[in-house]
């Protein structure tokens, strides 16, 4: 018995040793077992490594497992850490969107991880709220968790679950569960998505998976910067994964393009072709455009009044996009099922006058086939482009008109209320896809010159002996700016036209009075918009030296006005790293006639230096002529999204502009007028 109990310890004692010795030698030198949560928050380091930030997003890591219906089951997990008292405000409530017609998300476990201790919050105090909203009133909900007091250096740890997709609900395919049918995507068995990997705040790791079943093939495509990347497989799964590690918080800048146009990021869908997503959009929506007797005869009485009822296809399109632009105005009801990618029934849309920009779309469609006319729905990515990857990289909807001879032209009933175009300059360079019943491939707006979007200014102005200016203004726009020029009769109540005029020439002086003021007819699209403005300004010449000193109204006004030229309102800095955008191409054609006392000349009139770079261009010049004081100048924007590396002549035209418009002519007794 003795001899068995001294066996038995002597087993145990080698097999503690020999566990020891496992555990010492199981990682080799200088490496560790995998970091823990407290190990995470830890090593990620404080503000100083983040050049003050806010907080940190330590992790983010989303799984994504999608079935052969299509449906995706995400768990999701995200680590932050807060660095700063600001970064425990910006935290202290944690939100969740989704909406319940195709989305479900539940909160998990969420964590307060402080030094070395896991503090639980109670997510039985989820709030499930409606979203805030504006212009569209969807079902759209967010689920709100407020956390106990935070304290530097927290970390805050989320595990979430997410069920469904992005878009909105279509049929529903048979051999589905009933409690997943809502979920699946509106092109059953699809999945796509749009990841960035950047963010304001700055991040340690992020992580994004997609566990595929095997027989899907996956489109993918890295754009705007380096990551890692994974393919892996199991007998039924393929298993795709991309990463990042220390990515620095993004600081945007103003007049940027859309984060997705800058930021790394990864596209994925499974869908075919562009062709084959043209179909689809296309049999979803078919039905949707049959017209009633009341649209037919509202068409019939539009087309008379214009007198194109026995015109040209595109003549009678120009008349119903207005009016459809005019009359059916932006707001969005919750309608059911239908919401994102379901244009409503026309007859619909008639009736409520209203709806978000696929609404409008399809109300144009609807009047146009009663028109006779061969018209389709498409789609579009306002203010940004679409990669190459067949994913739903889509805002906004459209409408294209086919030619006889194959060809489309393309129009925009929601960009064009109070424009004289039928696709809004602002628009130019975007991409579209068309939904046709033999599929199209992802086409594009040409781009727009300069001279499309013309600003032409007359300045008529005169200096009495007292110094006060009496002037007139005429503006005349085309493109974009006659957009402009209407919008501010179409924008503004007419009661406080005033109050913008007078806003508009506080560029020249806070003392400015506005004796009178005419615009065109916002509502004939058949003629540019203008603008003549009269005024007067007491005290605007100051008296030196025997002479008088001023500037030139007109140049004030372009560049202290933004919707007349943004690019001038605005003090660029000297160095950029994000791409300018503008939305549209401009020039500016000005002419200033000042007249002076008499007896009075400009002794020394100034030029501005030519400033003629690839994006952007500026030339002033001004002489004494026998009706006074001439300036001309010249601005050009050349293109509506700018470039880094073309930063510097976009600012070194725009700075020239600006301080051509800040010279000082000084006028002389030395002869008559």
């Amino acid at each position: 018995m003795r001899f068995i109990i001294t066996l038995f310890l002597a087993l145990l004692a080698v097999q503690a040793a020999s566990a020891d010795t496992a555990d010492s030698v199981k990682y080799p030198p200088g490496d560790g077992p995998p970091p823990t949560v407290f190990d995470r928050v830890k090593n990620a380091g404080g503000a100083d490594k983040f050049d003050s930030a806010a907080y940190a997003i330590v992790l983010d890591s989303t799984v994504n497992t999608i079935n052969d219906a299509g449906v995706t089951y995400t768990d999701g997990y995200i680590l932050y850490k807060t660095l700063t008292e600001e970064g425990c405000k910006k935290l202290a409530v944690l939100t969740w969107g989704y909406e319940p017609l195709s989305s479900m998300v539940i909160v998990g476990e969420v964590n307060i991880v402080r030094g070395d201790s896991l503090i639980a919050v109670d997510n039985a105090a989820v709030l499930d709220l409606p979203a805030p909203q504006s212009g569209i009133y969807w079902s759209d909900r967010i689920k709100s968790l407020q956390l106990p007091r935070l304290y530097v250096g927290d970390g805050i740890e989320v595990k979430i679950k997410r069920k469904g997709f992005s878009y909105a609900l279509l049929d529903e395919p048979s051999g589905t569960a009933v409690e997943d049918q809502k979920y699946i995507p509106p092109m059953p068995g699809e999945y796509f998505d749009i990841v960035l990997f950047e963010s304001r705040s700055p991040i340690v790791e992020k992580k994004y998976v997609i566990k595929l079943p095997s027989d899907k093939r996956l489109h993918s495509q890295v754009y705007n910067g380096p990551m890692f990347s994974h393919t892996g497989y199991t007998d039924d799964t393929t298993i795709y994964s991309w990463w990042v590690k220390d990515v620095p918080a993004w600081e945007p800048e103003r007049y940027r393009p859309d984060a997705g146009d800058l930021l790394t990021k990864v596209v994925v869908a499974t869908v075919e072709s562009w062709e084959a997503k043209s179909r689809w959009f296309f049999d979803v929506n078919e039905s949707q455009f049959d017209y009633s007797d009341a649209i037919k005869a509202k068409v019939d009485e539009i087309l008379s009044q214009a007198g194109v009822a026995g015109g040209t296809d595109e003549e009678k399109a120009f008349e119903l996009v207005h009016w459809v632009a005019q009359n059916i105005r932006y707001s969005g009801q919750t309608m059911g099922k239908g919401e994102g990618y379901t244009l409503h029934p026309g007859t619909m849309i008639f009736e409520q006058r209203s709806g978000v920009c696929k609404d409008i779309a399809g109300m144009l469609i609807t009047m146009m086939r009663a028109a006779g006319l061969d018209s389709y729905g498409a789609m579009t990515m306002a203010g940004s482009r679409i990669e190459e990857i067949p994913a739903d990289q889509f805002n906004h909807c459209v409408v294209a008109l086919r030619k006889d001879d194959g060809s489309f032209v393309m129009y925009d009933p929601t960009w064009v209320p109070y424009d004289i175009s039928i696709w809004s300059k602002l628009e130019t360079e975007q991409h579209y896809l068309i939904g046709t019943p033999e599929g199209q491939y992802l086409n594009r707006i040409p781009y727009s010159p300069p001279g499309e979007s013309p600003l032409n200014i007359q300045s008529e102005a005169t200096i009495l002996p007292d110094g006060t200016l009496e002037g007139r203004l005429y503006l005349r726009g085309e493109g974009a700016m006659d957009h402009y020029l209407r919008g501010m009769v179409g924008w503004y109540p007419r009661a406080r036209l005033d109050h913008y005029t007078a806003r508009l020439l506080s560029a020249i002086s806070d003392r400015a009075e506005i004796v009178n003021y005419e615009y065109g007819d916002a509502l004939d699209f058949k003629k540019f918009m203008w603008w003549k403005i009269e005024y007067r300004i007491p005290d605007f010449v100051f008296p030196a030296d025997n002479g008088l000193e001023f500037v030139s109204p007109m140049m004030s006004v372009i560049m202290g006005n933004r919707l007349l030229f943004r690019a001038g309102s605005f003090n660029w800095p000297k160095e950029r790293h994000d791409d300018v955008f503008f939305y549209f191409t401009q020039q500016i054609n000005g002419r200033e006639i000042l007249k002076l006392p008499r007896g009075y000349k400009v002794t020394d009139p100034k030029d501005s230096k030519e400033i003629d770079e690839t994006y952007a261009y500026f030339k002033g010049d001004s002489e004494m002529t026998g009706e006074g004081l001439t300036v001309d100048q010249k601005i050009e924007i050349r293109r509506r999204q700018i470039p880094p590396d073309g930063y510097e002549g976009f600012k070194k035209a725009v700075d020239e502009a600006k301080d051509y418009a800040k010279t000082v002519f000084r006028a002389e007794q030395g002869g008559d007028r």
